[in-house]
């Protein structure tokens, strides 16, 4: 799927651009020529893809601590007969209606290129729809810095990062790890593909452990090392 100069690149930034569309669109079915299964299909697209970011993922998400804790306990932990040792069930969710399907994201991109095409569209409609892409200047690349976004899930850590809209001047991220074991950040990965998981076995006892990261091109590391993020595993 290639990269849309018009899709944020922040996840937390999807969740407006997706509602926007799912708002907006139907005014404009005419003038970009979108019939009645597509406008169908467009809506059951955008309620899934909101459902899946807004619902499902963080609460998934925030179920990881409660899981690693009963990994733990099953592990190290001791019971009576009041302990209730069943491990903690998944929120149950009620999703959107309608079957999604797989690539419901690269069909939407499909979709707006084919707008594009339409003999009713205007550059007023692109920027109403947010689907027009800021104009590229030239990158500064003493001055890029990558933003790092952690979250549990389970016993690993997931480490979000993304291209802030650079990736054609960019080869990758290197992000290093420092698990406060006095050896301060040592290399973790170089990675070519955004976000990253940490499948690092947790301790026992809690600890922090921070990430910071810095991007590279031409085979060397370039512009500026994140601000560090911190995470609490084990425990």
């Amino acid at each position: 799927m290639a990269n849309q100069p018009f899709f944020p690149s922040r996840e937390g930034d999807q969740i407006p651009w997706f509602t926007n569309l799912q708002t907006k669109t139907p005014a404009y079915y005419t003038a970009l020529d979108i019939s009645a299964a597509r406008q169908t299909k467009l809506q059951l697209t955008l309620a899934w893809l909101i459902w899946a970011w807004q619902t499902y993922m963080p609460t998934r998400r925030a179920e990881g601590p409660a899981a690693t804790t009963w990994r733990n306990l099953l592990a190290n932990g001791t019971s009576d007969a009041t302990t209730v040792t069943t491990p903690p069930a998944p929120v149950a969710l009620t999703t959107p209606a309608g079957a999604p399907y797989f690539g419901m994201l690269s069909w939407l991109f499909d979709e707006i290129a084919r707008w594009k095409k339409a003999e009713g569209y205007l550059d007023a409609i692109g920027e109403d729809l947010d689907i027009i892409g800021a104009v590229q200047s030239a990158i500064d690349l003493t001055t890029v810095k990558p933003v790092l976004e952690l979250s549990l899930n389970g016993n690993r850590v997931e480490i979000g990062w993304g291209w802030q809209n650079m990736k054609q001047a960019l080869e990758g991220c290197e992000i290093q790890v420092d698990r406060g074991d006095g050896k301060g950040f040592v290399f973790l990965v170089h990675d070519t593909t955004p976000d990253y998981t940490d499948t690092t076995p947790f301790p026992t006892a809690p600890v922090k452990w921070s990430y910071r990261a810095i991007y590279h091109a031409d085979d060397h590391q370039v512009g500026l090392w994140s601000d560090p993020v911190s995470i609490t595993v084990g425990g």
